[in-house]
C-alpha cells in the first residue's frame, strides 16, 4: 500500500501565528492527535501534538490540592514557540510498509504527507490499521478488480485476514501475479499455493 491510498487528505493544519487555544480547540474537537503547522506557501514548518500542549501548565484544581490557586489566564502561547520544528515527514509516493516501521521506531502517532515540501495530507497509525483490516470478501473483491485492470487472467484465490493465496498456473505470470495483489490495500501477504 501506498501512503496516498490511506492518508487523510485534506490534511487539517495551522499556521504558526496560531495560538495554543487553536491547538487545544482543533485536536479536541476533531479527534486527531497532532496537527501539522504549514507557513504561507502551505509548506510544513513544525507539528503540534497533544504532548506539546499537555507540557504547558493547567490550573491546577482547588479540590484536590486544598489551596486557593494563583490566578490564571495569560495570553495564549503561539504555535511557533512550542512546535517541533523540521517534523520527520512521508510523501504519498511512500510504502506503508516502512512507514509502519517508523511509527514503530519512533512511537509517532501520525505524520504530515508531504509532496514537493507542500502538506498534502496527515498519515496515522489508525489509518494504516484500518487499510489492514479490510473483510475477507471486500479483499477478494479488491484482488479480483486489480486483475482485471492489470490485464489478467482471472486466478482462484482464498482471503483470510489479509493473507492471500493464489492458485499458481502455467501461463508465466506467477510473478506479475504476486505482484499485482501485493499492490491491493489491505493485503498483509500473498503466496502461490
Amino acid at each position: 500500500m501506498l501512503v496516498s491510498e490511506v492518508m487523510t487528505s485534506p490534511a487539517l493544519s495551522l499556521p504558526s501565528t496560531a495560538t495554543l487555544d487553536d491547538v487545544v480547540e482543533l485536536l479536541g474537537g476533531s479527534g486527531i492527535s497532532a496537527v501539522p503547522v504549514v507557513d504561507d506557501a502551505g509548506r510544513c514548518v513544525g507539528i503540534v501534538s497533544e504532548a506539546d500542549v499537555l507540557t504547558e501548565p493547567l490550573p491546577r484544581d482547588p479540590r484536590a490540592h486544598m489551596w486557593t490557586p494563583p490566578a490564571s489566564g495569560g495570553p495564549s502561547r503561539t504555535l511557533d514557540e512550542v512546535m517541533t520544528v523540521n517534523p520527520t515527514c512521508v510523501a504519498s509516493t511512500d510504502d506503508c510498509a516502512e512507514v509502519a516501521a517508523l511509527f514503530a521506531r519512533s512511537g509517532f502517532k501520525s505524520m504530515p504527507v508531504v509532496d514537493d515540501d507542500v502538506l498534502v495530507g496527515v498519515v496515522s497509525r489508525s489509518d494504516i490499521l484500518r487499510a489492514m483490516s479490510v473483510s475477507n470478501s471486500s479483499l477478494a473483491s479488491a484482488v479480483s478488480r486489480a486483475f482485471t485492470s492489470a490485464g489478467m487472467p482471472e486466478r482462484a484465490i482464498s482471503v483470510q485476514s489479509g493473507h492471500v493465496v493464489v492458485s499458481p498456473a502455467d501461463d508465466g505470470l506467477d510473478d506479475a501475479v504476486v505482484a499485482v495483489v501485493q499492490t491491493v490495500p489491505g493485503v498483509r501477504s500473498v503466496r502461490l499455493g
